[in-house]
Order: structure tokens, then C-alpha cells, then sequence
């Protein structure tokens, strides 16, 4: 037997075991329009939890960060020629610094109380991104404009409970 074994290795017959190997992360150039929640979404929360389900946003260089309570929500970004937005159900007029803008609109939230309690505008020094402000939080949908400095669109990915997006120029 190990005269068999050593004559397949010497004829190089071995078999090499296989070694899968890891899927290519997307490019950081592409934009993402939209995006599913994540497994461990679980929301809407019982209303026995009064925490808020984005525990904070943040804003460094040219992303906007979003940390939730557990898991990512479902997310749809809408890009527009302006900075000019709507406050929530009032209708009330958010004019943010920049000439383009973008919508951040995240689903899967309950409506009775509210889901972020943090810093309402967010000034970042670009290039890109300039201003994010929470503009609403009403019947189950947390939305958020995003001030730009020229035309752009967002690369979001997600890790965790945390949605990063970052603005590309485009």
C-alpha cells in the first residue's frame, strides 16, 4: 500500500482538496438604490420596549452612518436635483446645504412612538456629503434627507445593525 501511495505522488496524481473561495465583495463605486431588511430584523418592537430603534446616526467625510437596535430595516434612496425637502407629515419645508440631494426612506418601524431620538441635523465636511437632517418619523417609516454637493449616489452597505452609506460622486 505505500508503495502505491508514494507511486500516485510521485506521478503527481494527488488529489488537491478543494478550497472554496470567498465571493467578491461589490465594488465601492457601484450606487445602491435600495436594500431588504436583515434575518434579524424584527420589527415593529412590542411596546414594551421604549428604546428607540435607531440608536444613533452619525456623519464622517462623505458617510452617513445608521446604527439600529437589532438588524438593518428595508431602505430605498431616491436621489434628486436639489436640497430642498419635506418635514414629515407637516409638509414643512428642509432646505439643506448642497445643489443635490437624496431621500433615505427606511420601512419596517412602529408608529406610535418615536424611533430616533438623537441630533436632528448632522454637518459633515464633504466633499460629497454635506448635511443629513431626520425629516420624518411617521407610520412606520423613518425618513432622511441628505444634502450634497454635487450630484452623487450612495454605496450602502451593511455589517451588523449598522446601514452605511456613502456618497459617490456620479
Amino acid at each position: 500500500m505505500a508503495a502505491f501511495v508514494l507511486l500516485v505522488w510521485a506521478c503527481g496524481e494527488t488529489a488537491s482538496p478543494v478550497v472554496p473561495q470567498p465571493s467578491p465583495s461589490p465594488p465601492s463605486n457601484t450606487c445602491t438604490a435600495s436594500g431588504y431588511a436583515s434575518l434579524n430584523w424584527a420589527l415593529p418592537q412590542p411596546a414594551s420596549n421604549p428604546a428607540p430603534t435607531l440608536k444613533s446616526a452619525s456623519v464622517s467625510g462623505d458617510t452617513l452612518k445608521l446604527t439600529f437596535f437589532s438588524g438593518t430595516p428595508q431602505f430605498q434612496v431616491t436621489l434628486q436635483s436639489n436640497a430642498r425637502f419635506s418635514q414629515g407629515a407637516s409638509g414643512q419645508p428642509v432646505n439643506l446645504a448642497g445643489s443635490a440631494g437624496a431621500r433615505i426612506v427606511l420601512t419596517g418601524f412602529r408608529g406610535d412612538h418615536p424611533n430616533y431620538t438623537g441630533p436632528k441635523t448632522l454637518t459633515s465636511t464633504g466633499p460629497v456629503l454635506l448635511q443629513a437632517a431626520a425629516i420624518g418619523d411617521f407610520e412606520g417609516y423613518v425618513t432622511w434627507g441628505v444634502g450634497l454637493s454635487r450630484p452623487a449616489c450612495a454605496n450602502v452597505t451593511t455589517s451588523g445593525s449598522t446601514l452605511t452609506l456613502h456618497f459617490i460622486k456620479t
